[in-house]
């Protein structure tokens, strides 16, 4: 067999092989989710995951022991962040890989990639993996950001573009600067902060900035002089003067295709129906409350904010039942495989995968149903 070469960077590694055939194995430690599922995939036993890895990809926000929000989380871990930061979330022994890249096609998170000839088999079609998609339709895009908003892996990125004021509304605004008091109610009052009053002695001034200035005449009304004269065209006489092709919202919608973990959240938020994603499992996720320790370990772990507990309610009120957003959940399991009480169950019981004759590869993926 030829020799595999693995090349460490950091936590990311890749595993080469040069022959006949070249092929390299590359893992992304910071979109591992820590889930486990290549470690019981791999026909070699090459994998290891790390006792820590689910919950490691949370350090760095505190040190010492990591809190979800429940104080029992010190009773479960009393983490050594020194010797977590120096620690991967998974290992690869070079000398057992064979470079079959069944790890890579059971990966929900994408953080393992086998690239043949240079080529990801992500891009090949004839090669095995988890049939998965997320997309946002820019056509019926409201630009709304609700999507970027709740993604739990900031997937999601909206460029948004908005219209000037001025194409929105028109109108026309003076101001009498000889019977002006500059007292500075007009600006204190205005919505926009679209006034700028000096009060100065021997230096007073306004101005408005009609830029900014949206011609809803409250400065009018509050003028205790009526020195401010506006009317708004648009109210007054109709949008005529209006273009709307210039009053129109645009933009781009970018879904970061590594760190996308296809849990559904943009769909489910958006207005427009225009985000579509497609999860590689279909199952269930059930917690066994009598057993459940309100720890917070599996809110911790969940790539995609499906754990949690109740809201306060008042003061002094703190959720003890856990609950889940179902729909949501991309069965990876990770937050069963943490539980130290053994009261979550992650089951499978369908896997849409691509087409393959390969005995292996059909066995590999079946074994997931559990």
């Amino acid at each position: 067999m030829v020799k595999n070469v693995k090349e460490i960077e950091g936590k990311d590694f890749n595993i080469k092989r040069s022959a006949d055939e070249g092929r390299i194995l590359s893992f992304k430690d910071h979109v591992c989710i820590g889930c486990g599922l290549c470690e019981a995939t791999c026909p070699v036993e090459a994998i290891t995951l790390s006792d820590v890895a689910p919950i490691e990809r949370k350090l760095g926000k505190y040190s010492g022991t990591y809190f979800s929000g429940h104080e029992k989380i010190a009773q479960n871990f009393e983490l050594a962040t020194n010797e977590l930061a120096e620690k991967a979330k998974l290992d690869i022994a070079e000398d057992k890989c064979v470079l079959c890249g069944m790890c890579a096609g059971v990966c929900p998170a994408a953080a393992l990639d086998l690239a043949i000839e240079g080529v990801s088999t992500k891009d090949i079609e004839t090669y095995p993996s988890l049939v998965t998609d997320a997309k946002i339709d820019e056509d019926a895009c409201l630009y709304c950001k609700k999507c970027e908003s709740v993604c739990p892996r900031e997937a999601i990125t909206i460029d948004r573009k908005l219209p000037n004021r001025a194409d929105l509304v028109t109108g026309e605004i003076e101001i009498d600067e000889d019977a002006c008091l500059y007292c500075g109610a007009c600006a204190e009052l205005c919505p926009a902060e679209a006034i700028v009053v000096d009060p100065e002695t021997g230096k007073e001034s306004i101005v408005v900035d009609k830029e900014k200035c949206v011609y809803c005449l409250v400065c009018k009304k509050a003028c205790p002089v009526d020195a401010i004269k506006a009317v708004c065209r648009s109210c007054s006489y109709g949008e005529y003067d209006l273009d709307p092709a210039k009053a129109a919202i645009t933009g781009n919608a970018i879904i970061d295709s590594e760190t996308c973990i296809k849990c559904g959240w943009c769909e489910g938020v958006c207005p427009a129906g225009a985000a579509k994603v497609k999860q590689a499992f279909k199952g269930d996720l059930v917690i066994d409350t009598e057993k459940c320790g309100t720890c917070g370990a599996c809110i911790d772990v969940c790539p995609c904010n499906v754990l949690s507990f109740p809201k306060s309610t008042g003061p002094g009120d703190k959720g003890t039942q856990l609950v889940a957003k179902d729909e949501y959940c991309i069965k990876c399991g990770a937050c069963a495989k943490l539980c130290p009480n053994d009261a979550i169950t992650v089951t499978r019981t369908a896997i849409d995968y691509t087409p393959t004759s390969s005995k292996s590869w059909i066995k590999a993926f079946e074994a997931l149903k559990n």
